[in-house]
């Protein structure tokens, strides 16, 4: 047997080198199918199937609190400790917060970094042990502990150079000494909204934003991980934390997540991860499985027609004793050598785009850092070029061994039944693939709608030469309100005195990024619970924050220099909220009763809406504080200038650090920037089905003009024979393209009947565009039907052409 298959391989190496066109395209056509299967598929394993890179991970769970829309939060360090003291359900429980600290070391420019507060059996529940150094101890996670740090293994390497003797030594963060007593794995991830820390420290309740008096009055600002115990279930913690939140609502019904209508749950930790990706890998992948189908119905459509060319060979081998077994053997064998050697090359090709898709999706996809080749990869390459070896392979396999005999071996056969029969399958092979293109086609063509609708969503704002940063200041060095608002004064009063600068301002939140939202209470409302009242963004800014935005003040007045910590308390509100709760009245002089302040905020004006959560979504409710009454140290500048902000910078940089040497700048973006971020996710799933629907609509149309080259060239002696007994060339002309068309219209026909079905998998990612659009699925099917009549056209023309003594003979 074994003998057999080597000799079976040889004389397909043979036969491919004796026709290296046909090779060199099937296998190119093979290899961009399964090299774009393989690369998605490596994106979907890493980021939906690979478990994650700690011990034993199906026994992580996230802990958040739910409310009565499902959504998940933050909850109160009371409540964690509650539920560390009491669960049982759990080998280990550890809580987690976002928190950024500015890194000063002398001879470099000072840099804030994304960081992690986490409590000290963080690292022990994850299962994860630090590369150099230790982790946390339980008194180093107390009011009186050391202030200790662990580093990332990429800020050890990009800011103290690697050095092996960083163990010990101290680095000044928030201008306050740290001890480094660890560097973590290189790669090692774990972060949500904040990002991917750089530094992890302990005490949990310790944040620059965070007083201890907020901590004590049950501020939610807290997530936490846990551990399964050994055989426990989801199922059981979650009942075991049903029974605690009564408890703990019935203890504590004084805090604002002891609300009734909000509980804990547990929920699988790579779920929550990477959960609301999987619709558009799913998507994706099912995408480019319809590529490589076509480029196998390509393939098998030119094996087809190599079936003409093999028939004296074939029928040969029969004469000789050669059983239809034996030649279905020997035309699988190379059929799967060809999808072989195509695999070997569409894995280079996936590598390629593995790395181009890693980097293009590293803001958009969670675990993006974790994409890379692996064991399962290769394995799944070789699985889908056996499979598409058999795919393309079988159907040309039986076809070409039901050779006549007696034909063959006398050179008969064109228009012969067998002839017909392999023209009728290829057709049915484009027919199919002009469908899978056009339900692609359809999808892109979805999805650049719903780009273009966001595209043209208005947000709010005058985007035009306006540049944003962060500020944000450390608690050490400004430990009261008057030190923030002073530092904050004087940087503004700086920058608008900047030749260029046009207005300059301060905001705690920017567009599309809320930052903190708070239970209030609209006058005329019903007097409700603290947190059974409608959740509010809540944005800090400084005087002149809408002239600096570019957003137009409908009534009242705006915040000024005036409305400071003794002025009387007021509030500038969206349209969105006065159109909620004062839908027929002038909100402009109505009172909100905000948090837990004892005295009501007065409107004093009314402004436009601003996107403040994403441009897919409806603007939420926000109130606008001056910043003075509410002083925060994390702020964002905006500056509007009157040329190219980024040349205004290094300028704007100088400001800050004329007033603290060691204050850094972050996030620095203008306004286009930050949307263009928000829009990221739709734009890389556009350009992906874009790519895959247009590789679909060649190969089709190639698909297709092949199928009709071949079958013009069938019927060259019926064409001749009709044109000596009269046929014009218009006849022939209208003959070829009426049987093009007619498949070509079967595969569309056939492409909008499976769009319809298959479009529903993306109802989640259009924005303000129905899924069975007219104009799209019109568009697409004229688009295809016009490229057909092209593709039509040239064949036909070439018949026109034939000499009827010619043919005839």
């Amino acid at each position: 047997m074994g003998g057999r298959l080597l000799q079976d391989i040889r004389f397909a190496v043979r036969l491919f080198a004796k026709n290296p066109a046909f090779t060199i395209i099937a296998i190119l056509t093979l290899a961009l199918g399964i090299g774009a299967t393989s690369a998605i598929f490596t994106v979907a394993n890493a980021v939906l199937f690979e478990p994650l890179p700690f011990a034993n991970p199906s026994s992580l769970v996230l802990v958040s609190l739910a409310g009565p829309d499902s959504a998940t939060g933050f909850f109160s360090y009371a409540r964690y400790t509650f539920l560390r003291d009491h669960a049982q359900s759990f080998a280990g429980l550890a809580a987690f917060t976002n928190e950024s600290f500015n890194l000063s070391t002398s001879g470099s420019d000072p840099e804030q970094l994304a960081a992690a507060r986490v409590s000290s059996e963080f690292f022990h529940v994850l299962g994860v042990q630090p590369a150099m150094g230790r982790t946390f101890l339980s008194e180093e996670d107390t009011p009186s502990g050391k202030p200790v740090v662990l580093i990332s293994h990429e800020l050890w390497m990009r800011r103290f150079g690697g050095n092996a003797g960083i163990l010990g030594q101290t680095v000044t963060l928030n201008t306050q000494p740290y001890t480094i007593i660890g560097v973590m794995p290189a790669g090692f991830q774990f972060g949500f909204a904040g990002g991917h820390p750089d530094i992890w420290a302990p005490r949990v309740f310790d944040l620059n934003l965070i007083t201890p008096q907020q901590v004590q009055g049950g501020i939610m600002f807290l997530n936490a991980i846990a551990r399964l115990k050994p055989g426990g279930s989801h199922e059981q913690a979650q009942a075991e934390i049903r029974l605690l939140d009564k408890q703990y609502q019935h203890d504590n019904s004084a805090l604002p997540d002891a609300d009734p209508k909000y509980g804990l749950i547990a929920a699988d930790l790579r779920e929550q991860l990477v959960g609301g990706t999987r619709p558009a890998i799913l998507l994706l992948f099912g995408a480019v499985v319809l590529v490589l189908l076509i480029a196998c119905a390509n393939v098998a459509s030119l094996l087809l027609s190599r079936a003409l060319v093999r028939k004296k060979e074939i029928a040969l081998r029969t004469a000789l004793g050669a059983t239809r077994g034996t030649l279905i053997r020997q035309l699988l064998t190379e059929s799967v050598l060809l999808a072989l050697i195509a695999g070997a090359l569409g894995v280079f090709l996936s590598l390629w785009a593995t790395r181009a898709l890693a980097s293009v999706a590293a803001q958009v996809l969670p675990r993006a850092g974790e994409i890379q080749a692996n064991g399962a990869v290769l394995v799944f390459s070789l699985a889908i070029s056996l499979l598409t070896g058999l795919l393309f392979g079988l159907m040309p396999a039986l076809e070409t061994s039901r050779a006549d005999l007696n034909a063959g071996l006398r050179d008969e056969g064109r228009g012969s039944t067998a002839g017909r029969g392999r023209a009728w399958m290829r057709a049915t092979l484009v027919a199919g693939q002009v469908a899978l293109s056009v339900t692609l086609l359809i999808g892109s063509g979805l999805l650049i709608r719903s780009f273009v609708q966001l595209l043209n969503v208005g947000p709010g704002v005058d985007t035009d030469n306006t540049i944003t940063m962060n500020i944000a200041l450390p608690p050490a060095r400004y430990t009261s309100s008057q030190q923030i608002i002073a530092f904050f004064d004087d940087l503004v009063r700086r920058v608008e005195n900047v030749p260029g600068v046009r207005a300059a301002a301060l905001a705690s939140a920017l567009p599309v990024n809320p930052v903190r939202s708070s239970p209030a209470l609209p006058e005329g409302q019903p007097a409700v619970p603290l947190m059974q009242r409608p959740m509010m963004n809540l944005n800090m800014i400084g005087p002149g924050y809408f002239r600096a935005m570019g957003t137009p003040l409908l009534r009242g007045r705006d915040l000024n220099e005036h409305d400071d910590a003794r002025a009387p308390r007021v509030a500038v509100i969206n349209h969105t909220l006065a159109k909620r709760f004062w839908p027929n009245e002038d909100a402009v002089g109505k009172h909100i009763l905000l948090g837990r302040m004892t005295a009501p905020l007065e409107v004093v004006g009314e402004t436009g809406d601003i996107k403040n959560v994403s441009l897919a979504s409806a603007a939420s409710p926000e109130i606008y504080v001056p910043y003075a009454q509410v002083p925060w140290r994390s702020m964002n500048l905006v500056v509007r200038t009157a040329g190219d902000p980024q040349l205004m910078t290094a300028t704007i940089r100088r400001q800050v650090t004329s007033i603290d040497k060691d204050q850094p700048v972050t996030a620095v973006r203008t306004l286009d920037e930050l949307f263009a971020a928000s829009r990221a996710h739709p734009r890389l799933m556009m350009l992906l089905i874009g790519v895959f629907s247009a590789a679909a609509f060649l190969l089709a149309v190639v698909g297709l003009y092949g199928t009709l080259s071949y079958l013009v060239s069938q019927r060259t002696q019926e064409v001749g024979i009709r044109m000596a007994l009269g046929a014009g060339r218009g006849d022939i002309l209208a003959m070829v393209i009426r049987q093009g068309m007619t498949i070509a219209l079967c595969g569309v026909a056939g492409g909008l009947a499976l769009s319809f079905a298959a479009v529903r998998l993306m109802s989640g990612l259009l924005f303000e565009v129905s899924l069975t659009d007219p104009v799209t699925y019109a568009a697409s099917a004229v688009a295809f039907s016009l490229v057909a009549l092209l593709a039509s056209y040239m064949p036909a023309r070439r018949a026109t052409r034939v000499d009827p003594s010619v043919a005839m003979r």
